[in-house]
């Protein structure tokens, strides 16, 4: 008999850290240990327990889905074995596990039943007040419509539920009051809203995440050559740095998966948070967006963002930037101006590495009209013309 727990846990914990666990629990202390596993023992006669291998370092695309719902940025792994005993020795195994968990901030996951126990609260966050002002993160992928593979939905909620889960479109729809539940549709009713769609989905997220948007599907009204998808967050959240290792997890796979061709994370300031989402006025720092529907690519925005990801039309000017704040993925590069998400003014530009003529200009926005509006790079590469 064989009875085997996955414990994903955020704190990496040690070997003592471990005894000490162990022996807190009633009737359980170590027999012996070797370079990976403790063997656990009950009871005064010492009868063999269960025994416990790691803590191992995992990637996030190893780590279950379920997991990932519960616990924020679980990268450490302990397996928990009740080999050649009685079923008896279950329960204690059980509870070793959860202690391991609700301790190091994990989750456990049971192999034989597939259930996932927790109790990690690293995924939940202060909301602001309401009016409040707050700053947002708005994430854009841009793509060539041509590019874009059928199962793109599934490819966004797949990327979101393994990263950033609150960014699954919990309400969508093409127009407020969004119609879509996506605890009634589910990932099908998702895609298929979004292949009949004439537009835009919009959608409504789960705290940080207020909401975002992917364009329509193979039924749009008006198709383009581009194509786009955004996110909105509330930005305090991202000084935590697991949050912010999730959304540089999310903001890179999607980018590599949709593909894209050139993606944005800026910081503006000012919104007003109405208690479910934000909106603007003349006091609210605008966006810049780099494609618009009439005009097509209008180049790279004119101030610095906090992050920008350069797919295949800038291969010739990525080796310009510096490496130290550069990161090579499967189908681009991400440029980072700081580590922590900065406004405009507290970021240095790209123009700084890469040609000025590639850059769009802002133009005369008397009336604040968001997004801002530009004047176009005197050079478009080829495939964005």
């Amino acid at each position: 008999m064989s009875y085997d727990l996955d414990v994903y846990t955020r704190q990496t914990g040690d070997r003592r850290r471990l005894t000490d666990l162990v022996c807190s629990l009633a009737g359980l202390t170590l027999a012996a240990d070797d370079a990976e596993s403790v063997r656990v023992i009950r009871g005064l006669r010492g009868t063999y327990s269960f025994t416990v291998d790691g803590p191992f370092d995992v990637e996030s695309e190893d780590v279950p889905v379920d997991v990932s719902e519960h616990v924020l940025c679980a990268r450490h792994l302990w397996r928990i074995l009740v080999e050649g005993g009685s079923s008896g020795e279950i329960p204690h195994a059980v509870r070793c596990g959860r202690l391991l968990a609700r301790e190091l901030d994990g989750a456990v996951v049971d192999q034989q039943t597939g259930e996932v126990w927790s109790r990690s609260r690293s995924r939940s966050v202060n909301k602001p007040l309401r009016d409040e002002r707050i700053s947002e993160i708005g994430l854009h992928w841009f793509c060539l419509r041509d590019d874009l593979a059928p199962s793109t939905p599934e490819i966004y909620l797949d990327t979101v539920r393994r990263h950033l889960p609150e960014a699954l479109p919990r309400r969508f729809g093409e127009h407020e009051p969004f119609p879509g539940r996506y605890e009634q549709a589910g990932a099908e009713g998702f895609r298929d809203t979004w292949q009949r769609a004439t537009g835009s989905i919009y959608f409504a997220g789960t705290g940080p995440v207020i909401g975002g948007h992917l364009g329509a599907g193979p039924a749009d009204r008006f198709p383009s050559k581009f194509w786009s998808a955004s996110l909105a967050l509330h930005a305090h959240v991202f000084d935590d740095p697991s949050w912010r290792a999730a959304l540089r997890e999310t903001f890179i796979d999607l980018a590599d998966a949709l593909p894209a061709f050139f993606a944005t994370a800026q910081v503006t300031r000012g919104h007003i948070w109405s208690g479910r989402s934000s909106w603007s006025d003349g006091r609210t720092e605008p966006a810049v967006v780099a494609v618009r529907r009439h005009e097509g690519w209008t180049g790279i925005p004119p101030i610095p963002m906090w992050w920008t990801w350069l797919g295949r039309p800038f291969d010739d000017h990525a080796a310009a930037l510096p490496r130290a704040r550069t990161t090579t993925t499967r189908a681009g590069i991400l440029f980072e101006a700081d580590p922590y998400p900065r406004p405009a003014e507290e970021l240095e530009h790209l123009t700084s590495w890469l040609p000025h003529d590639l850059f769009a200009s802002l133009a005369p926005n008397p009336d604040r009209i968001q997004p801002v509006p530009l004047v176009g790079a005197s050079t478009i590469p080829a495939e964005l013309r």
